[in-house]
């Protein structure tokens, strides 16, 4: 991918003169939107226009997100919070089964390097970017992740603007940080994913433990200790079985542990 930056791209396919480009650097910086919304802001391309002159430059295929079906799979792998922060949707995956896999990501900057590194980091996967309008991203944000119908009447002209305009990062009242299970605005119900039910396992496991006292032996104790320094809790061996479930957790979440594993590690455990 080119590393040349969106204003220097603009200004070789002459879509903003060089005096536009000066006016919405500042506004870039006065706003901390990226160069591309703050362009928009001013009035000096549409959002048609700026991910027309993305896809040709950068020879990145665009797509129009209010057509295709978006996959559960994809949309679980990140957070809606990390989207909205980047402004980017997982919609799909591809290959598997003579190469590695694909996560497919519509993205309103698909120059943002370090956004697409995290995510191949955090999922495993290989990142393969789209192009589409910053509007169609975050409406695909709220339907898909937050269950909000954009079209609806019932949203505010604030909210719409947003959307269309890009001023803020998506706040919508009632949302978290976490992907929205169930019926997507008449989408069939989601798959879990291989991530999911390892997450799920953990929780019973977390829950049974707790519910029957059973204490952490001392060996994994030692090695939680080891891991993460003395506790000062007034219940250490408490404290260490937080951690510990913490850890398994994040590990799932982050693909570094299986479901086999997990199950074939704390069942030779409590033998």
């Amino acid at each position: 991918m080119s590393r040349k930056r969106i204003g220097e791209l603009l200004l070789e396919r002459e879509a903003i003169t060089p005096e536009q480009l000066e006016e919405g650097l500042a506004h870039h910086r006065k706003t901390r939107q990226r160069l591309g919304v703050a362009l928009i802001q001013l009035g000096f391309l549409t959002e048609s226009e700026l991910a027309q002159v993305l896809s040709q430059a950068l020879n990145i295929p665009a797509i129009d997100l209010e057509v295709i079906q978006p996959e559960w799979g994809a949309i679980h792998m990140l957070r809606s919070r990390f989207c909205e922060s980047h402004d980017l949707f997982p919609y799909a995956m591809e290959g598997g089964k003579a190469g590695r896999k694909q996560l497919l990501v519509a993205m309103s900057d698909p120059m943002n390097v370090p956004a697409l590194e995290e995510i191949e980091f955090s999922t495993g996967l290989k990142v393969s970017p789209r192009i589409a309008t910053l509007s169609a991203v975050r409406r695909a944000i709220m339907r898909w992740y937050h269950k909000v119908n954009p079209d609806s009447a019932q949203l505010d002209a604030q909210t719409m603007s947003v959307i269309q305009k890009g001023e803020v990062v998506l706040q919508v009242p009632g949302g978290d940080d976490e992907v929205v299970q169930g019926e997507p605005l008449g989408a069939e119900d989601p798959v879990p994913t291989d991530r999911t039910a390892l997450a799920d396992m953990i929780k019973e496991r977390e829950s049974k433990a707790k519910a029957s006292g059973k204490a952490t032996r001392a060996s994994l104790a030692a090695d939680l200790d080891f891991l993460f320094g003395e506790q000062d809790d007034a219940n250490p061996v408490e404290a260490l079985e937080r951690k510990f479930w913490a850890l398994m957790r994040l590990m799932a979440k982050k693909g570094l542990i299986s479901k086999d594993e997990f199950s074939a590690e704390l069942d030779e455990d409590s033998e």
